[in-house]
């Protein structure tokens, strides 16, 4: 008795909640998207000139920093694994959580890359924060630069609307199934 007593006690605690760490960069890419996607979206409303050239290098320096920080959340997520579902998900659900995500990452990753391929193509360097320059992955070619700025516009739309949908199932997972899937990745969510 006392021998399953101990082994119990050595193992780890089954992690219900996302860590500190991931919560920051999840919350926090989140934010850099949504104001990345406002920028660009509002970006009309400034006139062309050095004022909507500043807006658009800010634009382009939030997708890079997105970039950097899924980067490290990747590395992140295999340092430290998530929390398991709650034991009753349907397998469909899991499924679909599952499916959601990697088209999540996929493009977190896309979309910056390639408004900063589009960026290069069209000739123009990519300062970031006005720290440094990235070195140029491709060389001029509008033809190129005219496709990736389609491709850029279609995934930062597509991105917009997935995560919508992940809110939305977060929400329906909170207050339909009440399930407690939302407050694994809530700041204050239950410890």
């Amino acid at each position: 008795m006392s021998n399953a007593y101990s082994e119990a006690a050595a193992r780890p605690p089954v992690k219900t909640r996302y860590d500190g760490v991931m919560l920051f960069l999840h919350w926090s890419v989140a934010l850099l998207i949504l104001v990345a996607f406002a920028i660009a979206q509002g970006r009309g409303l400034v006139p062309r000139g050095p004022e909507r050239t500043a807006l658009m290098d800010l634009h382009r320096s939030l997708g890079v920093l997105v970039l950097a920080l899924v980067a490290l959340r990747m590395v992140w997520r295999a340092v430290s694994p998530p929390p398991p579902m709650p034991s009753d998900t349907a397998p469909l659900l899991l499924l679909a959580a599952k499916a959601g995500h990697l088209a999540l990452y996929a493009l977190m990753i896309a979309v910056p890359l390639a408004g900063v391929l589009m960026t290069q193509a069209n000739g123009h360097p990519v300062s970031v924060f006005g720290l440094f320059t990235l070195p140029a992955l491709v060389g001029e070619d509008k033809a190129f630069g005219h496709t990736l700025e389609e491709a850029h516009e279609f995934l930062g739309t597509a991105i917009i609307v997935l995560a919508g949908l992940h809110a939305a199932a977060a929400l329906v997972h909170q207050y339909v199934l009440k399930d407690g899937t939302l407050n694994r990745m809530l700041p204050w969510g239950n410890r």
